[in-house]
This record gives structure tokens, C-alpha cells and sequence, in this order.
């Protein structure tokens, strides 16, 4: 099993289509390598390959503040996560990796999910804000959205950090910037 890091400029062709494959987000289906790459410029990608095939990948977004009680909180965004071969333990895999690298690199980082896939984060011991998630919001198309994600994922952060998003509630929301 391979680990490795790359920014988008230095993506291939082949890759940027598995990763939109991957992601199946569909607003981006038609995003050609020299746009992905522009779009993608602040993020860097974590892949997880064996025998040269892409098992598992990952986005860490550096391009992620959110304010809090107006002060602002840069912090990289954990998001895209994917396992193409599912049930193998991969995925597992490259998160671990992913947490360690991030954390020897003491870059404070943070991610989100759904009620349905905690048990793969609490499987991975990865410390989660539960109820947490949907206390982020953000004004999009002339209105305030509040996140549909339901936990947030702390896998490098400081305790300081930790305690501010743990207080997050309906009264005391962030502010995705």
C-alpha cells in the first residue's frame, strides 16, 4: 500500500476524473482538469493506491474559516472522502494516515458527517463534537443555510479550538466564511 500527497496542479488527468467519479457531486461532473485544478488550488489530495490503482482519496480543503462570536477560526477541512473499494478496510487506512501526517504537520483540522457514519469515525477513535455539525451555517443565494451535516470531526486541533466548537449551539452558531 501506497500514501501519497499531492496539490491539484499536480494531478493528472486520470486522477481529477476518478476524483469527480468518486465524489459523484453532480454540478461538477463536467469540470475539465485545467478548472478542477484552479477550483481545487487551496486543497491538497491524500490517496491511499495499491499496485498503481486508487483504493481510497481524501480532500483536505485549507480554504475553510469559519467566524465564532465574530472572531475567525482558519482551520483545513477534512471533506471528499472516499472508499472505491468498499469493506476492505482501506478507508480506515488512509484516515489514520491521514490524522497522522496532519497532526505531525500541526495543522488544526477539522471535518464533518451524517448521523450514519459515526460509527466508521468512532471505530477510528477519532474524537467527534456530536449534534455539533449543524450548528455551522452560511449565507448562500441570498439566505441563510444552516449545514446538513450532523457531527463534527476533530482530527488535529488544539483544545482551545475544541472547546469553542463545542460550544456551538442554536443561539451561538459559526459562521462558514
Amino acid at each position: 500500500m501506497q500514501y501519497s500527497i499531492k496539490c491539484s496542479k499536480d494531478l493528472s488527468d486520470k486522477e481529477i476524473e476518478l476524483i469527480l467519479k468518486s465524489w459523484e457531486i453532480e454540478d461538477w461532473f463536467n469540470l475539465n482538469s485545467f478548472d478542477f485544478k484552479i477550483k481545487f488550488e487551496n486543497s491538497e489530495f491524500h490517496f491511499l493506491e495499491i499496485e498503481d490503482k486508487i483504493v481510497s482519496l481524501a480532500r483536505i480543503n485549507f480554504n475553510f474559516r469559519l467566524e465564532i462570536q465574530k472572531n475567525l477560526y482558519n482551520f483545513a477541512e477534512f471533506v471528499g472522502f472516499v472508499s472505491i473499494e468498499k469493506a476492505k478496510k482501506y478507508g480506515s487506512f488512509l484516515f489514520n494516515k491521514i490524522v497522522a501526517n496532519l497532526t505531525e504537520r500541526k495543522i488544526e483540522t477539522i471535518g464533518f458527517c451524517k448521523m450514519n457514519l459515526r460509527p466508521f469515525y468512532e471505530k477510528n477513535n477519532i474524537q467527534i463534537l456530536y449534534g455539533k455539525g449543524i450548528f455551522i451555517t452560511e449565507f448562500e443565494n441570498n439566505e441563510w443555510i444552516d449545514s446538513d451535516d450532523d457531527d463534527i470531526l476533530i482530527l488535529s486541533t488544539s483544545e482551545e479550538h475544541i472547546n469553542i466548537l463545542q460550544n456551538l449551539n442554536e443561539q451561538n452558531k459559526a459562521i462558514l466564511i
